[in-house]
């Protein structure tokens, strides 16, 4: 959980980053051509520059899509991100490389500049090779090859770029603060040349769609195509212009697609929510008519669906089951190992058998056929509402909570048997308390201990007690609700990674007079 936060964060970081830095290269190229002024600029310089402040602002607007689309937050979206800051920086870098054109003082500032243009062109091709490979699913041991000679040829590509400092190798700036194109300029489109060479076998050979493989070819045959027409024209260079047309058709048709997936996806999330919460028993209070006790139970899934399970249910006319359970994992294949545990124990239950014969009844049924090797961590519980006898065994589960009349919650610790779905044929510890009437026992999931604040800081068990030490006379509704409102203060707006399931039990007894009040 731990590690799945700090992957958000720094996601989210690396969106602010990109937006950021593009930004500030749009104010800069437009505070830049203030200064500079339109005196000696040629028309075909004017327009390069024009469309590099209009792509650096395309690129500002689909950094801040992305830092709105919470609902795509993975792998993707960081290397497309990437993708975007580079190209932005390659545009800001063309924009200053006219601004700085024909302007003698500014000569080593124009070699600067190109040979940081020169290089963010190799970084951006070797970015998007690394994002097809992962959106395409291309076949790594066909690819590995082909992947190994792109990243070892990317640092002598950049270090060939800065040749030029001493060697007119791609271009040359003269006396007069000119950039010219070399005889040799051919060779800084090798890198581009074999890396579209890769992406051709890569696009081939990948399980994606065909609409998908056209989409990503075009990042190369657009600036290609561009390339192709305007080489001629010396003041044109509108490549990274081009590059990000095919960044935008690529936001627009496998993001969308993405996107559409996303919505079907929590839509059935959204039915399985439904269905979780159907299966447990949410009718408070639970048997009015029973006067022996009064309970409530609640459980707050982390994701859409979750792992932990509670279950209540009267076994015959005197005796009241109780469970508690959290499942190894979280969301759907947790969720549907969760209702497949939680039937298995009921059933048993009502054969008449004890806790501890259940879980082990339980536990080889889930170990016939578990290849997932999950497993669940159970507490339960079978109180007599007769004398108050509560039998019970706890299967790796947290230990339960007890209150006795007049006195205050404390941790009941007894030695936990093994997981249920660990392995086969294990026996089950069973422990015997007495409740007596008033008695108020409380059952929970590790995460409402485990709930972490921004600074890691867990909510633990002294925080746990003392909350329900203050509100020890309330009822098992109003006890729940006081835990969940104060591990909300606690954690605050860190987001929450864990289920919350809580059971509370008040065992009034037979002969109590009190008027009941219901959870």
């Amino acid at each position: 959980m731990k590690q799945l936060s700090e992957h958000f964060n720094t996601l989210n970081k690396l969106i602010l980053v990109g937006f950021g830095i593009s930004c500030l290269q749009l104010v800069a190229g437009i505070v830049l051509l203030l200064i500079r002024g339109f005196d000696h600029m040629e028309g075909s310089w004017l327009f390069s520059i024009g469309a590099d402040l209009f792509c650096l602002a395309v690129c500002v607007m689909l950094c801040f899509s992305c830092a709105l689309n919470y609902k795509d937050r993975n792998e993707h979206t960081r290397v497309f991100v990437g993708l975007l800051t580079s190209n932005a920086v390659a545009l800001f870098l063309d924009e200053a490389a006219w601004l700085v054109q024909g302007i003698p003082s500014l000569r080593l500032l124009n070699m600067t500049i190109n040979v940081l243009f020169y290089m963010s062109g190799i970084m951006l091709i070797f970015q998007f090779w690394q994002y097809i490979r992962r959106v395409l699913k291309m076949e790594d041991n066909m690819i590995q090859p082909a992947n190994t000679i792109l990243n070892m040829l990317l640092v002598p590509m950049l270090l060939l770029c800065t040749v030029n400092f001493f060697y007119p190798l791609y271009f040359r700036v003269g006396a007069d603060g000119v950039y010219q194109r070399t005889e040799n300029w051919y060779i800084s489109q090798l890198y581009l040349l074999i890396a579209l060479l890769i992406v051709v076998m890569g696009l081939l050979l990948s399980h994606a769609s065909a609409k998908d493989r056209l989409v990503a070819f075009s990042f190369a045959a657009i600036p290609m195509v561009n390339q192709l027409v305007t080489t001629q024209v010396f003041g044109i260079s509108t490549q990274y212009s081009a590059t990000l047309v095919s960044i935008v058709l690529i936001y627009g048709v496998l993001f969308a697609e993405r996107e559409k997936s996303i919505n079907a996806t929590e839509m059935e999330l959204n039915v399985a929510t439904r269905i979780q919460y159907d299966m447990l028993p949410n009718t408070f209070p639970f048997l009015p008519e029973n006067t022996a006790f009064d309970l409530f139970a609640s459980m707050t899934p982390a994701k859409e669906v979750g792992g932990d399970f509670y279950d209540f249910f009267m076994v015959d006319d005197t005796h009241l089951a109780l469970v508690i359970a959290d499942v190894s994992g979280k969301g759907i294949p947790a969720a549907l190992f969760m209702m497949s545990s939680k039937i298995l124990i009921k059933n048993t239950v009502m054969t008449g058998k004890s806790p501890g014969e259940v879980l082990h009844t339980v536990n080889n049924q889930i170990c016939e056929n578990n290849r997932e090797e999950m497993f669940v961590t159970v507490w339960l519980g079978i109180l007599d509402l007769n004398d108050g006898t509560l039998v019970y065994a706890n299967a790796g589960h947290e230990y339960p909570i007890l209150k006795q009349p007049g006195g205050e919650f404390e941790l009941i610790k007894a030695k936990h048997s093994f997981v249920v779905g660990g392995m086969p044929g294990l026996k089950y510890r069973e422990s015997t308390m007495a409740l007596q009437p008033g008695t108020k026992l409380f059952v929970y999931t590790d995460g409402v201990p485990e709930a972490e604040a921004a600074n890691e800081k867990q909510y633990g068990y002294e925080r746990f007690l003392a909350v329900l030490n203050r509100e020890k006379d309330g009822t098992p509704r109003a006890l729940l609700e006081a835990v969940s409102e104060d591990v909300r203060q606690f954690v605050q707006n860190r987001p929450q990674f864990d289920d919350l399931t809580m059971l509370c039990v008040h065992y009034i007894g037979k002969d109590d007079d009190h008027e009941r009040i219901d959870g």
